[in-house]
């Protein structure tokens, strides 16, 4: 499996873990005293993958601990084959989070989020998270949220504030098994070309792209000589059903029909990838296959790696002029058609190119 660097901010993190962490850094508890250690990841796949990089460093400080990650149901089968966590907890359902005690919990929640397992809640010697004015905490770190950081780069440095080596990896990284290479396998048997996966879904409404430019997504793909392959869940079937009835071309659907084993399988089978600011597009950029993200307006979870990965937005808030900020996203249908056609065509043919050359070869 390839794990990429998470260029476009590894730099600029580095900087501010130098400039501003170094002061805050290791308060938490000695190494040698954490056996149980509790981390609550709430969100889809992509919080869980940008989470990686923090995981990791949990790992390095604490190697003797057990931990364990709470996290949603559709992200924990991700967690199964990581190497830096040993057991996975339903965030849904967290009565084992709640009823054993743990030296250390650290949530990367957003403060205040409604719904969520707080620290509070559990029994733990040592809490850290978030908060909204970074006030202080007798036994615990609280420090006060920052808006305007990356949000893998927001993990790691809430980790970083426990303990550790500075300058800790922040590659991500996924880890399919074979069994899922193999399911992948399976699911583009017979096809010929090389392919291109499309995921029209959307966790909100606001980040949903009409499906008729989905539609002309599907052709240009075809037209510049790769295979549209459409993925996603079952909850993804209409919105895909409707873009493929508009198109041109019949493309493929393995909608519902993959694991998420399977469909990171499937991104390391692929030239390309294209979808909409979602679970699919993070796990895309932490493989480090080409991929174009069509976004709201404000949105920069995935960070733009130009050649690698274009986020196509239609622009900085309208109402304060940044690309990052508080305020509530412009919708994804603010997002032109002409911009994304262009980016998929010239990085569909770059991907034919590259994949003739590699047949001769």
């Amino acid at each position: 499996m390839r794990s990429i660097p998470a260029a476009g901010y590894t730099g600029g993190m580095e900087d501010d873990v130098q400039r501003d962490a170094m002061v805050e850094f290791g308060p938490g508890p000695e190494p040698a005293g954490v056996r149980e250690l509790l981390a609550v990841r709430p969100g889809g796949l992509g919080d869980v993958v940008r989470a990686v990089p923090a995981l990791r460093h949990l790992r390095a400080t604490y190697p003797d601990a057990r931990i364990s990650v709470a996290a949603r149901a559709s992200a924990r089968d991700l967690l199964e084959t990581c190497p830096y966590v040993d057991r996975t907890i339903d965030l849904a359902a967290p009565s084992e989070a709640l009823l054993e005690r743990f030296d250390v919990v650290i949530s990367f929640a957003r403060p205040g989020a409604a719904g969520e397992l707080d620290v509070a809640d559990v029994r733990a010697g040592f809490r850290v998270a978030w908060s909204l004015d970074g006030s202080g905490d007798r036994g615990g770190i609280r420090p006060a949220w920052t808006e305007r950081l990356p949000d893998s780069t927001r993990m790691l440095r809430l980790a970083w504030l426990l303990g550790g080596a500075l300058g800790a990896d922040t590659t991500l990284g996924l880890w399919p098994s074979l069994g899922d290479r193999n399911g992948a396998a399976r699911l583009v048997d017979g096809i010929t070309r090389p392919i291109a996966l499309v995921h029209v879904g959307a966790s909100g409404r606001g980040r949903s792209w009409p499906s008729e430019r989905w539609s002309r997504v599907l052709d240009t793909i075809d037209a510049a000589g790769l295979e549209p392959v459409l993925v996603g869940t079952a909850r993804d079937r209409a919105a895909a059903d409707a873009a493929a009835a508009g198109a041109t071309v019949n493309a493929t659907s393995l909608v519902g029909s993959s694991s998420v084993g399977e469909l990171v399988g499937l991104l390391e089978r692929a030239a390309l990838f294209v979808g909409g600011d979602s679970g699919p597009a993070a796990l895309a950029g932490a493989i480090g296959v080409r991929s174009i993200v069509v976004a709201p307006s404000s949105s920069l979870e995935h960070e733009a790696r130009p050649g690698l990965m274009d986020l196509v937005d239609a622009g900085a808030c309208e109402r304060c002029g940044e690309r990052v900020c508080p305020h509530p996203i412009a919708p994804a249908v603010r997002v032109a058609l002409e911009p994304v056609l262009a980016r998929v065509e010239r990085a569909a043919a770059t991907a034919l190119a590259r994949w003739t050359r590699a047949q001769i070869a």
